[in-house]
């Protein structure tokens, strides 16, 4: 299943949760689910009905009990938290990277280091329910990609723990970066650092066209009054294509003058950057030099920050750009317990008709090294 983000008003951790209820999920489960975090005894969260002028939508609050300290925590400490409960492995996942993102989006507003973050605002109880809370839903409604539309931004002015700050907030402004957003002219803030985080860590895709068979829709509720509705409204959606059908871009150099553990470097800095994949093969260049050709594979919304990063950990001083047509199978990532324990199996759609399934390389690296024998050796049944 695949699920579009329509930010008409904008998007917050709360108005994420609330939109994600409404598509069918147990709530029972989910709440079941939410309280085997080691801090469920400092929130209840509250599901109720809400309405944004003449639309009505689910709203949900994450209630703090009134003996609840108030904590400021690090990133590591928010990971134990995630680590230590009881959610899917891929849920973790998906917890780890959207609080991650925000840190190292935290980190360059304030010049420091990323375990020297504390989050105060971000690290307060309700934007780590709602942040951990999205994750466990994504997993919950098995969505497998997620779109959204462009993203509406407010102006003026808020208060923070660091005094009054600009809106958009400085950190949601790097979170949004090579993303598509729309300056309007409302005085408040339409997307908070959770919200843009949660757009990042997801990876979240903008396109330009979509064609879909809607099975489910569900309005979030924010807790502003604009002229404009505060809701964002979910989709749940089968695309009506056999193929997944993008526009990507190839970047690609001529290096002649770099040792390959530069090149080695380079690459990892790439995929680290986001790169969809990054190759080297070996060419002649002119004045009979033997070198080598560097090809990134990129999305078009990432392009600029990838080719930032070839001219900032190579040697050249030109990029080539070509925009190509994409055409994938649906893919599916699904957890499978083992004799030898649990592994992510990745699975590729021919449109409903599974055609491929494999085991998660690094999962398999993991478990080879948990029992002191070689990943070849590895029968997984």
């Amino acid at each position: 299943m695949n699920l579009y983000l329509d930010i008409v008003g904008g998007i917050s951790g709360d108005m994420m949760l609330s939109s994600l209820l409404g598509l069918g999920v147990n709530y029972d489960r989910f709440i079941e689910v939410m309280s085997t975090l080691s801090i469920s005894d400092e929130f209840e969260i509250s599901l109720s009905q809400a309405s944004k002028g003449a639309i009505g939508g689910n709203k949900v609050d994450v209630i703090l009990k009134e003996d609840s300290p108030f904590v400021h925590r690090n990133l590591s400490d928010i990971i134990n938290i995630i680590d230590n409960s009881e959610i899917s492995s891929r849920a973790k996942y998906m917890a780890r990277k959207i609080f991650t993102v925000l840190a190292e989006a935290e980190a360059k507003v304030h010049l420091a280091k990323v375990e020297d973050v504390h989050f105060h605002e971000v690290g307060a109880v309700d934007s780590i329910v709602d942040i951990i809370g999205t994750a466990v839903l994504i997993d919950m409604l098995d969505i497998e990609t997620i779109y959204c539309s462009e993203i509406p931004l407010g102006s003026g002015f808020t208060w923070s723990q660091h005094g009054k700050i600009p809106l958009p907030a400085p950190a949601t402004l790097n979170l949004l970066e090579d993303m598509n957003v729309r300056l309007t002219n409302l005085q408040a803030e339409t997307v908070t650092p959770t919200g843009a985080a949660i757009l990042k860590g997801l990876n979240a895709k903008q396109v330009s066209n979509l064609s879909m068979k809607i099975m489910k829709t569900s309005i979030g509720c924010g807790t502003k009054n604009f002229d404009i509705p505060n809701i964002l409204r979910a989709i749940l959606f089968q695309p009506n294509d056999y193929y997944i059908r993008e526009k990507l871009a190839v970047l690609s150099c001529n290096l002649d003058d770099m040792t390959g553990e530069l090149m080695g470097n380079a690459m990892e800095e790439l995929f680290d950057a986001g790169a969809l994949d990054v190759w080297f093969s070996p060419i002649m260049m002119k004045k009979s030099r033997p070198a080598y050709k560097l090809e990134v594979l990129t999305t078009m919304h990432q392009k600029e920050a990838i080719s930032k990063v070839i001219f900032e950990q190579t040697t050249t001083i030109g990029i080539r750009e070509q925009i190509i047509d994409r055409k994938s199978l649906k893919r599916k990532i699904r957890s499978q317990k083992t004799e030898l324990g649990s592994i992510r199996i990745k699975e590729a759609y021919l449109g409903y008709k599974k055609i491929n399934q494999k085991p998660e390389f690094e999962d398999l690296k993991a478990l080879a090294k948990k029992k002191g024998v070689t990943v070849r050796s590895l029968n997984i049944k």
